[in-house]
């Protein structure tokens, strides 16, 4: 390798060259035997590794980095981690040396970073509450909040259960829409790579006989080869169109005009809106319940599960809800103005209020809402499924009479 280096000679003079070696001791060595004193040495990089490096730096300021990094950890590692914690301090075990195991134990660089920071804060004497505040990507308000009540209440190993328990039936609900989606937009997929498998590929050579034949075409026919040949013809021009206007539609769904008109579409859907409505109230009582089972007062247990809810009609029941607390009324009353909320839960929660019993009778009610979700969102997957299945068949079916008709016709002329 090539160096550079620094050294002070007999005189005391700086001087400074390069020098060919195998590596640094050498390089000390050679200049000793020359009676020079090393001041440093620096290995001189090739230009292909300088610039590898150079490119690694530009990747890793775009956020392609693959150093562990506490804020990239995923969310789906939660649950373990909440698990494993509550059973480590369920044994005794200091929170300081739990965090200590867990990260020995964990795999994920990103998580096992994360914890290490964790323990550290807690070694410093933070809490562990204080100490998960400062990674909201990964620890939530609610979060936070109930570890800080099980600190404070002694009870620390049966809060990190009931989180770990709400972590693992958000993701199973999540895990379980993902997977109804599959199948469908796998067949969306394959209807729309054939449709364009036609559009380049079949149809022009029907056209090419059909001009020859000089038969006349149905409509149908007609507006089959007219597309065919626009988007061959006009490729770029239908690529950049067919890519603005999903930008725009995506921008306007993004926006707060087109969340609101998607919700309430949605909503207005029969099977899809009462979904939605069950598995928001389920998501609500599944909150409202943990948080006030966890000590936690009912008016910070409202705010913090709006500030977890998404849907802007459940956020709007939220507040009305909150404000008829702070005042000294009911929730039930503000449930039984809205049609989003069905009045069995109404009345479950008229009476868990009436029994000082809100919390065990909210969680019951998410237990029930979110077996029947399941239920029900496995049912709308195998309706779905053929529903696809058919429309696939009507449109390739189209494709396949538009293009046989003239034939016939050719037939019967003949």
């Amino acid at each position: 390798m090539i160096v550079t280096y620094q050294a002070i000679d007999r005189s005391g003079t700086l001087v400074h060259d390069n020098l060919v070696v195998e590596d640094a001791s050498q390089a000390y060595g050679e200049l000793s035997r020359n009676g020079l004193i090393p001041v440093s040495i620096t290995e001189q990089k090739s230009r292909a590794v300088a610039n590898i490096q150079g490119l690694h730096k530009l990747f890793e300021s775009l956020g392609f980095s693959r150093a562990p990094d506490p804020r990239r950890a995923q969310r789906k590692e939660l649950p373990f981690f909440t698990e494993q914690m509550a059973i480590l301090l369920e044994t005794g075990t200091p929170v300081a040396a739990s965090l200590s195991a867990l990260e020995r134990q964990l795999t994920c660089p990103h998580w096992r970073l994360l914890v290490g920071q964790l323990k550290k804060r807690v070694i410093e004497g933070a809490s562990l509450a204080s100490a998960v505040e400062a990674y909201p990507e990964i620890f939530d308000p609610i979060f936070s909040s109930m570890i800080s009540a099980g600190e404070t209440s002694g009870k620390l190993p049966t809060i990190l259960s009931r989180l770990a328990q709400l972590s693992r039936q958000s993701d199973r609900l999540k895990h379980k829409v993902i997977s109804a989606m599959i199948y469908p937009t796998l067949l969306t997929t394959i209807a729309f790579s054939v449709i364009m498998v036609l559009i380049f590929f079949v149809l022009p050579r029907f056209s090419a006989i059909f001009i020859e034949m000089k038969v006349e075409l149905p409509g149908s026919t007609k507006a089959l080869l007219t597309i065919s040949d626009i988007v061959r013809h006009h490729f770029i021009v239908v690529l950049i169109s067919f890519v603005s206007v999903i930008t725009a539609v995506v921008l306007w769904v993004r926006s707060r005009r087109g969340k609101r008109f998607i919700a309430l579409t949605a909503l207005k859907i029969p099977v899809i809106g009462s979904l939605i409505c069950s598995t928001n109230n389920a998501r609500i009582c599944r909150l409202i319940g943990l948080l006030v089972e966890s000590s936690i007062t009912l008016l910070d247990a409202i705010e913090l599960t709006r500030a977890s809810v998404k849907h802007f009609m459940f956020v709007d029941l939220l507040e009305k809800m909150h404000g008829n607390v702070l005042v000294g009324r009911s929730m039930h009353e503000i449930m039984a103005q809205t049609k989003i909320v069905p009045a069995s839960i109404t009345q479950m929660v008229h009476t868990g209020e009436e029994n000082a019993q809100v919390g065990r009778i909210m969680t019951l009610l998410a237990d029930h809402l979110d077996d029947r979700n399941e239920t029900r969102i496995s049912t709308l997957t195998s309706v779905m499924e053929p529903l696809i299945l058919i429309l696939m068949g009507m449109i390739i079916g189209t494709v396949a009479i538009s293009l046989v008709l003239p034939m016939f016709d050719l037939s019967r002329i003949s």
